[in-house]
C-alpha cells in the first residue's frame, strides 16, 4: 500500500471509528511513517545524549535489501509478517505472508493490551501498516527466496481498466522494470519487488505466475477486494482502540462501518495517480463523510521529515516537552516494541524462531 491509504486512509477510517482528531494523526503518521523511516543518521543532543532511529523501511534500490540482518529485522515485521500457514507447511510456506492470518490477528490483540499504554498511540499506527500490508503483500515473503520470483511477461491487466490508467500503470512499470526488475529484484528476490507496485494500487485487477510455480498456475487479484477487507479490518480495529481508551474517543463519536463503507469503495476504486487518490480521501473528509469535521480534519497533510530525529529538538521545545516525548522518539520506541515482539514473541510462540 502508498501513502494514500497508510495515511489519509488510516486517518478518516480512525477518525470515522471515534478516533479523535489529535490521536487519528498520530496513528496515521506512524502508519505512513514505517514506510519513511529510513535514514539512520544518530541525532546528538546537547552534546550529552544521542537520538538513534530506528529503521523501518529500505528503499527499492538500496544494497540493504540484501543483508539478511535487515530482511529479518525491516521487512519481516514490518512489511511481510508471516502467515504460518499451513502450520504443518515447510518454514518457507509459513514465513509466506498471508492476508488476515492469525498471527496478525494475534498481532492486534497483543497491541491493545493496556501493557502498550505507554507505547499509544504510534504503537498502533505501527501495527496498523504492518496489519494493513497483509491484505496486499500477501504471497510474499519478507526475506530473500526465488518462491518471490514471478513470469515478468505473465503480468496481466484487466481490459476494463481505462486506456489512460493502463498507460500510466505500464509506464511506471516500465521505469520500475528498467531501474529495478532487470537487475536488483532478480538478484535479490525480497519480497513483492519483482511485481513492482502492481500489488499496492487499490483500484487494479491483475494476474501473474510465479517463475518456481511447476504448474504456472495463474495468481488473480481483484485489489479493490482487498482493500475493501483492510478497511474494514482497519475500522474495527481502531473502533476497539477508541473503546477500550476512552481518553483516546472523539466527543462526537462514531460512524457505522455501514455507513461509510460505499464512500471508501467509491475512493479505491478511482483510477488516478496518487496525488489524485488522496485529493479524494481529503475531499470525503472535509464534507464530512467520516466524521463532524475539525479543525485538524481539514489542515489534513502528511509531511515525512517531521518526525526525523534531528527534528525531535525543534519539537520538544515548540511543544514544551521532555524530548522524550516527541513524536520521534515515541515512534522510535513504539517500532522497537514492535519489532521485539514479532521476531521474540509471536514468531517464537508460533514455533518459527528460537530466540
Amino acid at each position: 500500500m502508498q501513502k494514500d491509504m497508510h495515511f489519509y486512509g488510516t486517518y478518516c477510517l480512525a477518525r470515522a471509528a471515534g478516533v479523535k482528531d489529535e490521536i487519528a494523526y498520530q496513528i496515521a503518521y506512524s502508519s505512513q511513517f514505517v514506510d519513511d523511516s529510513i535514514y539512520e543518521k544518530t541525532t546528538i543532543i546537547d552534546n550529552k545524549m544521542c537520538i538513534r532511529p530506528i529503521i523501518t523501511s529500505h528503499k527499492p534500490v538500496d544494497y540493504k535489501n540484501s543483508l539478511e540482518g535487515d530482511q529479518w529485522n525491516i521487512w519481516i515485521p514490518f512489511h511481510f509478517l508471516p502467515g504460518n500457514k499451513p502450520e504443518n507447511g515447510t518454514f518457507l510456506q509459513r514465513m509466506i505472508c498471508r492476508k488476515n492470518s492469525d498471527l496478525a490477528q494475534k498481532m492486534i490483540l497483543d497491541s491493545l493490551d493496556e501493557q502498550n499504554l505507554d507505547f499509544f498511540p504510534h504503537l498502533i499506527g505501527i501495527v496498523a501498516h504492518v496489519y494493513a500490508d497483509t491484505f496486499s503483500h500477501f504471497g510474499f515473503v519478507g526475506f530473500e527466496d526465488k518462491h518471490n520470483k514471478i513470469e515478468w511477461d505473465s503480468i496481466q491487466t484487466d481490459s476494463r481498466h481505462s486506456d489512460s490508467i493502463l498507460k500510466y500503470i505500464m509506464s511506471k512499470s516500465v521505469d520500475f522494470q528498467t531501474r529495478f526488475i532487470g537487475n536488483f529484484a532478480e538478484i535479490i528476490p525480497v519480497g513483492h519487488g519483482s511485481v513492482g507496485t502492481y500489488p499496492d494500487r487499490p483500484y487494479l485487477k491483475w494476474s501473474f505466475e510465479y517463475e518456481e510455480d511447476s504448474k504456472k498456475k495463474l495468481e488473480r487479484r481483484d485489489n479493490i477486494v482487498h482493500f475493501m477487507e483492510a478497511c474494514e479490518c482497519l475500522y474495527y480495529y481502531f473502533n476497539e482502540f477508541s473503546k477500550r481508551y476512552p481518553d483516546c474517543q472523539d466527543p462526537y463519536g462514531e460512524k457505522k462501518w455501514e455507513s461509510i463503507s460505499h464512500t471508501i469503495r467509491f475512493i479505491l476504486g478511482i483510477e488516478a495517480p496518487q496525488d489524485q487518490r488522496i485529493a479524494m480521501w481529503k475531499k470525503n473528509l472535509f464534507e464530512g463523510k467520516f466524521c463532524d469535521v475539525s479543525a485538524l480534519d481539514m489542515d489534513i497533510n502528511y509531511e515525512k521529515r517531521l518526525w526525523r530525529t534531528n527534528r525531535a529538538e525543534l519539537e520538544s521545545n515548540e511543544k514544551q516537552i521532555d524530548i522524550k516525548e516527541t513524536n520521534a522518539c515515541k515512534f522510535i520506541r513504539a517500532a522497537r516494541k514492535h519489532r521485539d515482539y514479532v521476531l521474540n514473541e509471536l514468531l517464537e510462540n508460533a514455533g518459527l524462531m528460537i530466540t
